[in-house]
């Protein structure tokens, strides 16, 4: 929406001159809303590809952990180069700013400036980054490069074990974490028992926001004693029904 607004701004000015909105149009008009603007679209298309990357099916905490780590680390890294004056990660404040070379930027660095601080303040404050402190997640991570004395004592050894079984180091190599761990489980129960708990939680609310997304369509208002609970499963379900070879088990009701 903001990105459209911005694109539109000629014409939304045009507009409200033309309703004789004042009250809008000279605020509208002025260089530090059109600054704010630019640089909210900026922020904003930055959120929502963040966003983006927390959805999905086939992911777990680390994963996620570790696109929240990059961000933060993005925010620094902004907020460095807006302390010297370069907004070349904000692509349409730093446009509108080359287009007005002689205005004074340092209401606009100041702005900036005090967003990006608060904005990593609250996402320390959300999400602690407690992976780098915490041996059993460089054990899921990165088992063959983990300090085994790091680890509780009663998972010492059977990690030992399974850091020389050959086999699962080709496996580590290729086959996704919860695979690799959910196939090592029953060869190395406590090792794996602890790792999967890691590893199982859900990070983030999108199957549950994808249930709901189609419970609103199964569920209508012409529907809404229906019983959902079947249609739910096969909807969510990443498998497809054999519908044919369901038919041919059905015996046929021949009219008399």
């Amino acid at each position: 929406m903001l990105s459209r607004l911005y694109e539109l701004k000629n014409e939304v000015e045009i507009f409200l001159q033309k309703q004789k909105q004042d009250k809008l149009y000279k605020p509208f008009r002025e260089e530090d809303f059109q600054h704010s603007l630019a640089y909210l679209v900026d922020f904003f298309e930055a959120i929502n590809n963040l966003n983006l990357k927390l959805q999905g099916r086939n992911t777990n905490i680390i994963a996620h952990s570790d696109v929240i780590r990059a961000f933060t680390e993005k925010i620094h890294l902004w907020k460095r180069k807006v302390e010297v004056g370069n907004f070349s990660s904000f692509s349409h404040l730093n446009e509108l700013l080359s287009e007005k070379r002689n205005i004074e930027q340092y209401d606009v660095t100041k702005e900036v400036l005090s967003h990006l601080h608060s904005l990593a303040e609250e996402f320390m404050h959300y999400f602690p980054d407690v992976s780098m402190e915490n041996s059993l997640w460089t054990l899921v991570q990165n088992l063959f490069n983990t300090d085994v004395e790091l680890l509780l004592e009663s998972l010492q050894e059977e990690a030992i074990d399974l850091k020389c079984d050959s086999s699962a180091k080709r496996d580590f190599e290729t086959m996704k974490l919860e695979e690799f761990w959910v196939k090592y489980l029953r060869m190395y129960p406590k090792v794996g028992e602890k790792t999967l708990r890691v590893i199982l939680p859900f990070s983030s609310t999108y199957l549950c926001e994808a249930g709901f997304s189609a419970l609103v369509v199964l569920k209508t208002k012409q529907r809404n004693r229906l019983d959902v609970e079947n249609d739910l499963r096969r909807a969510l379900s990443s498998f497809n029904p054999r519908i044919s070879d369901l038919v041919r088990k059905k015996q046929q009701h021949l009219s008399h």
